[in-house]
């Protein structure tokens, strides 16, 4: 987060009392292979966003995989480079820094026909939540003359509203 702040052009610590009680998680994901009753276009996860501010996953490369959603609109195959991570950026970060930074749309998706025995994959996930209380507004250093996209808004109620979008998509 200081090098997130020193490239807005804000003090090294500008996030420091955002980020001292965060609600971060870690997530191991397993991915199966897939089974030969699973309907075509199945995918391991789902298009989505990442709530927060940063993610970064360590996955291991195997047929299919996390994909990004390009800004011509297709779905890109990210390479797995062996030893390295992947950062995404969250949709508190987009909200911080009004959309200057994206809050990157990806999914899982499944191996190509015929290549789905041995393609099980492991996948672990840092999710960086600032502190609940933290008020998420449009860092001035980013408005560059143009209105706030986004209101202001806790970083807790982000979290519950994006939870509850999914409840609700499921309910309904």
């Amino acid at each position: 987060m200081r090098l997130f702040a020193q490239a807005l052009g804000l003090p090294q610590d500008w996030f420091a009392d955002k980020i001292d009680r965060h609600t971060t998680n870690l997530v191991l994901s397993n991915y199966p292979d897939p089974s030969d009753e699973e309907p075509e276009g199945q995918m391991r996860a789902g298009a989505h966003t990442d709530y927060g501010t940063l993610t970064i996953l360590r996955a291991e490369d195997k047929p299919g995989g996390l994909e990004i959603l390009t800004r011509g609109g297709r779905w890109a195959r990210v390479p797995i480079i062996p030893g390295s991570f992947v950062v995404n950026i969250g949709d508190l970060m987009a909200r911080w820094t009004n959309d200057r930074w994206v809050s990157t749309m990806h999914r899982v998706a499944p191996p190509p026909p015929g290549q789905g025995r041995g393609s099980r994959r492991l996948s672990l996930t840092f999710f960086h939540q600032p502190n609940w209380d933290a008020l998420v507004e449009c860092i001035p250093t980013c408005l560059d003359g143009k209105p706030a996209r986004y209101a202001p808004i806790l970083s807790g109620d982000h979290f519950d509203n994006q939870m509850r979008k999914i409840h609700e998509t499921k309910a309904g």
